[in-house]
This record gives structure tokens, sequence and C-alpha cells, in this order.
């Protein structure tokens, strides 16, 4: 995982779980636990807030809790934080971090997770293309195929700004995710579905986080 300096810039955006924050009303699951296995899902949003982050790391979370490995791949010197991690209710021990040297770009990131996925070893993968995706829809055709072969949870970070029209028309599922403010230090991070071809309802409540010690 990345360390401490490379990745300090983005501590004031990350959102921790925080079981001792009122909760919603229980009508309605978070995301991550609706998610359906075997699809390509997509988390938009703006540019250097972390809410895709948070939104991605409880998918991983909860799949840790079901037993299942995870693994998610960045571009070399990604803006993972591990304690901003843990505190998000993630096995470090259990997760696996791969760096993509910034010379391949985003197909290298594409092409790693094409690897992974081939070996079937993961229940959900996490791919951060918040840089930029690759040209053409082929490489999302294979991962798409792929995590449906193998009934895995495939998620990629994207920019909203940067490709309006997101990976292209093989994503099942298209999340924008977002943070709002819910008082002091606590922040809801809402799941807004723009695309569901999986057949699963996907009415999420917010997750409910706090920021980092401090934050106002």
């Amino acid at each position: 995982m990345t360390d401490a300096s490379s990745a300090a810039s983005l501590r004031p955006h990350l959102v921790h779980a925080a079981s001792t924050l009122p909760q919603p009303a229980p009508a309605t699951q978070p995301l991550p636990a609706l998610l359906p296995a075997g699809r390509l899902v997509e988390l938009v949003g703006a540019a250097g807030l972390s809410a895709r982050t948070t939104t991605a790391l409880a998918v991983i979370a909860q799949a840790q809790r079901e037993g299942e490995p995870a693994a998610w791949i960045q571009p070399e010197g990604g803006g993972l934080f591990p304690p901003d991690v843990a505190e998000s209710g993630v096995d470090l021990d259990a997760l696996v971090v791969i760096h993509v040297p910034a010379a391949a770009g985003a197909a290298g990131l594409a092409r790693a997770a094409e690897l992974l996925l081939r070996s079937n070893g993961f229940g959900v993968v996490v791919v951060d293309l918040r840089g930029g995706v690759p040209p053409g829809d082929a490489w999302s055709g294979r991962l798409a195929g792929l995590a449906r072969q193998h009934v895995l949870r495939l998620v990629v970070l994207t920019d909203e700004a940067a490709r309006r029209s997101g990976v292209g028309p093989l994503v099942s599922v298209r999340v924008r995710a977002a943070r709002r403010r819910r008082g002091p230090g606590a922040w809801d991070v809402d799941a807004e579905v723009l695309r569901n071809k999986s057949g699963a309802t996907l009415d999420a409540r917010p997750l409910v986080r706090r920021g980092p010690q401090g934050a106002p």
C-alpha cells in the first residue's frame, strides 16, 4: 500500500464508519449489501472528493464479512492510506493492493484487473480509473464477461467530469456517490443509481460516516 507521504493530502477528505452516530431508519440496506455479484459496477463522482472511495471500501468490507477475498488496483502512488482504510472497516491483512506503474496508464490498470479476474481468486475487485479510462469498449467487455463468469463484484471508480458517458454500455450498475453533511463531524454518503440493468432492487440508504479526527 502507499506510504503516508504519498497519500497524506487525501486524508482530510476521507470519511470513516461511525457506529456511534445516529443511524438512518433501517427500511433499506446500504448499497454494498445490495450489489449483485457477477456484474460490472461503475462508481462516478466529482474529482477530488472521497465519496467513491468511501463507497468502494464499504463494498470491500462487506465482501470480507462474507468471507470473500478482495483486491484494489490503483496507479503507482495511489491514494489509499492504510489507517483510513482500516477505520473504514476493512481488514488490511486480507486486502491485496496492486500498484500499476504510471507509464502503463489506464490500459495497464484494466490489464491488471483482467489478470486478477482470470485467476478466480477474489470475490470483489476495485479498479481506480479516476485518472482516465482506456479507449473503446473491448476492455470493459472482457472485464464484464469475466465478472459474470466467476460471479464476482467488479467495481471501477471514474471521474464524472472526465467522461460523462461513463465506462460504456456493458456497465450493469452505474452509481453516483456523493456526500452531504449530517452534522458536526458527520456525513451521509449517498448512492444515486444512474443505471441498473442487474434486475436487483438498489434502493439503498446512505452510509453514515464521520470525518477525520479534528474535522468540523
